[in-house]
């Protein structure tokens, strides 16, 4: 058990502005509590006096650039949120625990490595929540290694995954006394997001602004809500990653298209041996969501370094037979007409959609995160997918070194797999897979078996 020795408030060191930020309505339907990621590190040398007091002093200059980090959220009318720009700061914890760094085995979620992330009082008034919590755990060294975790509970409001990495790698290029460039600096104006006409009747289906398909015969997910989740990491060679592309792309590809790339390929197989452990009925429905990025995909492009949620939700549909008995290649298909159909008049479409609700709380319940039983549950026949495979995870070196290990710091409580490369810097790939107790070993004999399948054939 990691025990807390300290707690820091930290603020912006120069005045920054106040008053309130607009959030966009991309910001509205994320989820509203914290993710939480967690970070390992191994310095050379031992360092501990030097970590806290490194981390808030960067941390402060940090915040004058990224200052709605320091603010609070609060309820407007139609439950909408927006962001208090009151500098209250961001939290610093400091704690330790008589555990090694070995005894947390590969750091795959579990009751175990969520010590090591910040826990949140969702049970005070939301404006009281702080947005970026960080608790920096020393391990025991008892086996002569100076390691410590950095955990990170960060409000997914504030922005999407990737302008999450840039920020946290320009927290560490100041902590290790380095001046952030001009170009470097966040964008913060969220309203080139805001429209002001009438939402239009959508001109498409919208199948990720509906309720994820039930286990045929049932009339909820009630059932499957009471199932444990157990979260495993799986590792993928980059030749098996290279084997799975290939199997991906024998298929007649349209001239002017491009092949199947290592994400179609990853996704497809995952949905794939999630189908094959479940085994349902073959006219069972199955979704797989995921989020697409929209900075260069909405016109005009959002900047470089827009700071919110330039993300929507995509979503891939099949039946249970056909994603089991078909091709890798028919599967990784359906993964890429899904991406495929984010254009930017599907992303203002389903902006329109969002803000067609009444009241925003039924719009959460759609989307991936939310809470309580009549909200979407993305768990069993479905599943969300989430690939990291192109963001700077390992870079954040604050003066210590780059971290030997990036992943989520607990169990999420339904399906889910996170697509992110090996800190080993050799093209392999870690799949973090959250799946119900009771078929994780399926899950994991049909992603493997199939993988040696591809192997076995190719020496044919």
């Amino acid at each position: 058990m990691a025990t807390i020795l300290a707690s820091y408030s930290v603020t912006p060191n120069e005045p920054t502005p106040n008053g309130s930020l607009w959030l966009t309505d991309l910001d509205q339907v994320v989820r509203l509590s914290h993710t939480p990621l967690l970070f390992i590190y191994k310095p050379k040398h031992n360092q501990k006096t030097r970590i806290i007091e490194t981390l808030k002093n960067s941390l402060s200059k940090l915040l004058v650039h990224y200052y709605p980090m320091a603010g609070r959220l609060c309820y407007t009318s139609g439950g909408r949120i927006e962001l208090n720009l009151n500098a209250k700061g961001a939290v610093l914890i400091e704690a330790e625990t008589t555990k090694t760094v070995q005894d947390y085995g590969d750091f795959s979620p579990s009751d175990s490595t969520k010590e090591l992330i910040p826990k949140i009082d969702y049970n005070q008034p939301m404006e009281e929540i702080p947005l970026f919590v960080v608790q920096v755990t020393r391990f025991s060294n008892k086996d002569e290694t100076f390691a410590f975790a950095i955990g990170i509970a960060y409000s997914h409001p504030l922005s999407d995954g990737a302008v999450f990495f840039k920020l946290l790698n320009s927290w560490a290029k100041i902590a290790r006394g380095e001046t952030l460039d001009s170009n470097e600096m966040p964008f913060l104006d969220r309203t080139i997001l805001k429209f002001s006409h009438t939402p239009l009747e959508p001109c498409f289906e919208h199948i990720e602004l509906k309720p994820p398909p039930l286990i045929l015969g049932r009339s909820d997910a009630n059932i499957e809500r009471k199932k444990s989740i157990t979260a495993e990491l799986l590792k993928l060679t980059a030749e098996e990653v290279e084997k799975l592309k290939k199997k991906a792309n024998e298929i007649d590809i349209p001239e002017g298209s491009r092949p199947f790339s290592r994400h179609d390929a990853i996704s497809a197989h995952i949905w794939k041996s999630a189908s094959k452990a479940r085994d349902l009925e073959t006219k069972q429905e199955s979704v797989v969501r995921f989020f697409v990025e929209i900075r260069n995909r909405i016109i005009p492009n959002l900047p470089k370094y827009y700071y919110g949620n330039a993300l929507i939700q995509a979503s891939a549909r099949g039946y249970i037979g056909e994603i089991t008995s078909k091709p890798l290649s028919y599967v990784a298909k359906k993964i890429r007409e899904a991406h495929e159909l984010i254009t930017n008049e599907y992303i203002r479409s389903h902006i329109d959609v969002i803000r067609g609700f009444e009241h925003l709380d039924d719009a959460r319940k759609l989307f991936i995160g939310s809470e309580g039983n009549d909200a979407a549950y993305l768990g069993n026949p479905n599943l969300h997918i989430t690939s990291w495979m192109n963001f700077p995870i390992y870079e954040a070196d604050f003066g210590w070194g780059k971290p030997f290990y990036f992943g989520i710091g607990y169990v999420y409580p339904h399906d889910r797999a996170w697509i992110l490369l090996s800190p080993d810097g050799d093209g392999s790939v870690i799949v973090c897979v959250h799946f119900q107790v009771e078929l994780m070993q399926l899950f994991k004999k049909f992603f493997y078996e199939d993988l040696y399948e591809l192997f076995r054939s190719a020496r044919l």
